[in-house]
């Protein structure tokens, strides 16, 4: 669904394979002109300064190690940045964030559908002052929900722009960089249907497309 979603708006979606050998993390970065961060399973706590908690769910160590790299070395270098569910956790502990390890406790709206994933199953409400409302232009909408850890402390210079009507941070951005966006939903399972989520892809392309652009 990533790959048809970047594709529908004209881009050529590359997918890079997980690897353990540094030097391939520099030569992908040198070959996108921007990075896609995916879902996925849980970041491992170690790496935002927990020990885990029983709730953790399955680690991926090498995926861990190379998506943290290519994180901050993206941010280093300027490069347009989308990460979606476990992709903008990801972002938030590239950048010194923390995360809740289990929602069961805290939340009030239902963030594990149990519904279809091209569903919408609650609101997310949209600062104003923020790239997503850019994007969307809508303050609020309802989005698909397949996640039960979520950020708890923001990275350095990162800024909420949406959250669940339980207070649950939805979309986080880092004002200072042209376009680096988290959103805690699969926008790329509601694309085909939803304005709201299309959008957010062709903006992530017309990042990417301007850094193209810049290489020239």
């Amino acid at each position: 669904m990533y790959v048809r979603a970047v594709a529908a708006t004209g881009a050529v979606p590359l997918l890079l394979p997980v690897c353990s050998q540094v030097g391939s993390y520099q030569q992908m970065l040198s070959t996108v002109d921007g990075l896609l961060l995916s879902g996925g399973g849980d970041p491992d706590a170690y790496h935002f300064g927990e020990q885990a908690a029983p709730q953790q769910g399955l680690v991926q160590p090498e995926r861990d190690r190379m998506e943290l790299y290519l994180t901050r070395a993206a941010l280093k270098k300027g490069l347009p940045l989308l990460g979606i569910c476990r992709g903008a956790q990801i972002l938030a502990i590239a950048a010194g964030g923390k995360l809740y390890q289990d929602l069961a406790a805290r939340e009030k709206v239902q963030h594990q559908q149990q519904a279809p994933r091209s569903y919408p199953i609650h609101r997310v409400s949209v600062s104003k002052n923020s790239l997503l409302y850019q994007i969307t232009g809508k303050q609020s909408f309802r989005v698909n929900s397949l996640h039960h850890q979520a950020v708890r402390k923001l990275g350095a210079g990162m800024k909420v722009c949406a959250v669940a009507d339980d207070g649950i941070i939805e979309a986080v951005e880092l004002p200072s960089h042209r376009f680096v966006l988290g959103v805690q939903w699969h926008p790329e399972w509601l694309s085909h249907k939803y304005g709201h989520a299309a959008a957010i892809f062709a903006a992530f392309s017309q990042a990417a497309g301007h850094e193209q652009q810049g290489r020239k």
